[in-house]
Parts: C-alpha cells; sequence; structure tokens
C-alpha cells in the first residue's frame, strides 16, 4: 500500500518497514549541494535554470534544491530554518568575510569548500577565568526575529503537502564552544582549565535550549523532525575520548535533547560527522533518535555492524559516501552503494536516504540522479 511521504518518513523514524526507503534532499542536516553541481544538476535534468538560494546554515557554500528538482526525485522532506535574528544579525564585513551572530568571524576558503571559522571572542585569551564568559556579547534567545514568519511557512507545508518537516536549529555545545574559543584552545581547555570550559559550554547549552524553546514554541507542534549539528570525529577516531565526552560533553549535549524532546513529539536527529562509534552508545543515551550523516568509510562506521549494534535504538539518515563513490564512482557504482545501505542499513525501517554530507562540486549529475533514482526503483 502506497504512504505518503510524511507517513513513509514517519514510520521508518518509529523504526517500522516503509512501502520504499524515504529520501532527503535538502531537509535535514547537511544534505545540500553546492552550486556548481547544482548548475550541472539542472542542466542534466532540462530544469530551466533559477535563481540560487543560498543554504542556510550560513557557512557552507551549498543552496537549496528547488521544489521543481525535489518533485522530479519524489524527496520526502522538507526544510523549516530560523531566521536572522533583530540584534546582531549576520554582517558582512567584505566579500570574504562575515561575523555571525555569536560573534565568530569567517572567511572564504576556495571555491569549493565552506567557510571557515577563523577566529572566535574569546581566542585570543590566555589561561581565562570563569569570569570571561560573561566578557563577550551573547546572543539573545528569544529574539523574535529568529522566529519571524516560521509558524506560517510550517502550517502551510503541514496543511497543504504530504511532507515530512524537519525543524534546523544551530549546532550544539562542542561545536559553538570551539568556534567562540578557537578548536585548539578549547581542547586545551577541556584538559588543563576545567573550570573555564565548563563555564563556557554552561552558557553556550543556556543559550542554544533558550533558542530552541523560541522555535519550539513557535513549531513543535508542526515539525516531524528536530536537527542539530554538533561534529564529534574526524575520519580515524572520535575528537575526545569517550571517559572525556562524558565528563565534558555529554551533560550538555544530555540536557540540550531533553530540552527538545520536553517541548515536541517531533525525532530528535543529531549531525556528527567522522567516526563516531566510540561515543555512540552515550549519544543514543543521551535521547538522540536519529544520527546523521553516518560517515561510512570513517574508521569504525562500517553500516552493517552499526545497524546491527544500534538499530534498535537509533535511526540512520545519510550513508551514501560522498568521498568516493558520489564523486568519482559510474552512476552503476553509486546505484549499488545505494542498495547497498537500503539493504543493511534499511532492514525493518530506521533509515532515510541521502549524501553523506553536502554533495560536492565535483559530483557528476548523473550520480546524483542515480542515488534519488534507486530508491524508488529498489521498491
Amino acid at each position: 500500500m502506497s504512504m505518503t511521504h510524511r507517513e513513509r518518513v514517519v514510520k521508518a523514524l518509529n523504526h517500522e518497514e516503509t512501502d520504499r526507503t524515504p529520501m532527503d534532499f535538502g531537509g535535514g542536516p547537511a544534505t545540500q549541494i553546492h552550486p556548481d553541481a547544482y548548475v550541472a544538476l539542472l542542466a542534466h535534468l532540462g530544469i530551466e535554470p533559477e535563481e540560487l538560494v543560498e543554504g542556510t546554515r550560513g557557512e557552507g557554500q551549498v543552496v537549496v534544491p528547488s521544489e521543481e528538482v525535489l518533485q522530479r526525485f519524489d524527496i520526502d522532506v522538507r526544510p523549516a530554518h530560523l531566521s536572522q535574528p533583530n540584534v546582531r544579525p549576520r554582517a558582512r564585513i567584505d566579500e570574504m568575510t562575515y561575523i555571525d551572530d555569536w560573534g565568530v568571524r569567517w572567511e572564504k576558503a576556495f571555491f569549493t569548500a565552506p567557510d571557515i571559522n577563523v577566529e572566535g571572542p574569546l581566542q585570543s585569551l590566555v589561561d581565562p577565568g570563569i569570569s570571561a564568559v560573561d566578557s563577550i556579547d551573547w546572543p539573545v534567545p528569544d529574539d523574535p526575529g529568529r522566529v519571524k514568519g516560521l509558524r506560517k511557512r510550517v502550517q502551510e507545508l503541514r496543511d497543504n503537502t504530504d511532507f515530512a518537516i524537519v525543524l534546523n536549529l544551530p549546532n550544539s555545545t562542542f561545536a559553538l564552544s570551539q568556534r567562540l574559543r578557537g578548536f585548539t584552545e578549547l581542547l586545551e581547555d577541556l584538559l588543563l582549565n576545567e573550570a573555564f570550559a565548563e563555564a563556557l559550554q554552561e552558557r553556550v547549552t543556556d543559550t542554544i535550549c533558550g533558542i530552541a524553546t523560541t522555535a519550539l514554541n513557535e513549531v513543535g507542534d508542526l515539525v516531524d523532525g528536530v536537527a542539530f549539528g554538533d561534529d564529534m570525529g574526524i575520519q580515524t577516531q572520535s575528537y575526545l575520548s569517550g571517559d572525556l565526552y562524558r565528563k565534558m560533553i555529554k551533560p550538555h549535549h544530555a540536557r540540550f535533547v531533553g530540552t527538545l524532546h520536553s517541548l515536541t513529539d517531533a525525532k530528535v536527529i543529531m549531525h556528527s560527522d567522522g567516526s563516531i562509534r566510540e561515543l555512540l552508545a552515550d549519544i543514543i543515551d543521551c535521547g538522540v533518535d536519529v544520527i546523521n550523516p553516518v560517515q561510512t568509510n570513517a574508521q569504525g562506521m562500517e553500516p552493517g555492524p552499526l545497524k546491527a549494534e544500534y538499530g534498535k535504538d537509533v535511526c540512520f539518515w545519510g550513508g551514501i559516501d560522498t568521498q568516493k563513490v558520489l564523486p568519482f564512482g559510474s552512476a552503476a557504482e553509486v546505484a549499488q552503494e545505494v542498495r547497498d545501505r537500503i539493504g543493511d542499513l534499511g532492514s525493518g525501517g530506521g533509515y532515510v536516504v541521502a549524501s553523506v554530507h553536502n554533495i560536492q562540486s565535483e559530483v557528476p549529475p548523473e550520480n546524483v540522479v542515480a542515488m534519488y533514482d534507486t530508491v524508488r526503483e529498489s521498491i
């Protein structure tokens, strides 16, 4: 029996079998596409070029696929995003530089790369004390600008379409703390200046819980998923040992995720790149329902064992390799990758097909088509 798009996603995220595996392209975290790849895709599909809509993450050179493209692939998910705040919205310094609402300076890298956070307002401090946390301007959590028009946009999606809706929130504690403090500096603080690191992360968590509360008070009853990002791994290992994660980060993740669950029945989706196998049980224990993007070629992230060990406790969103298969494989190899992921991650539900992170500039349009068309052919 055919399901609606929303039914398909909701059932999958409840670990139930569906008529086909649901798909995402630009709805959840880090599933958008580089402008060059998108323009090539439009040409390949015979769709008239359009004014590109900049990706809503703000620090990545990506665009949002148009509704015509999403309809072509029968994508099941649509995004909802917050707007810029009224107080200290993102400020463009020049063509290459801007400062976000957290006071972090970003610069463009090279043309295919995401922008880089190059300086945070606490980065230059040497051995800071707890009081340093109060020395900077913090975002206003209940700033009405963030949710201007949000209820109307999401209500229209809910009333006039059958798509699953994912609310995309800002990053979480670890990522935002390292942007404010500097990545190396934060890692040193976690080991050598625990009092400051804890005070910083406590304030960050207070702020993001407030932002989430403002957003979910508007649309928590209308969305099917609520997503946030907090990268905890690199290609070969997690950033932190399990012990350090449990001591310094997990309490903040648990508080943030608990806040989300208290405000909505939607599933909580956490984006974390890299090898996070060592941390996954603790992340699940925090209340995370769905892991994205399932970087399957990172160490310890082999999809079959992940599904076998954790598939009853967490769902998987992503899994289609963007490092080798999508950019450099043939369309046939992409199709096989999709069939493999449906086989090892999709058994019994609990899987949404998407790329492992945003589709980059070198990905041929034929491979994007193969990724999504194979899902429908696998019914």
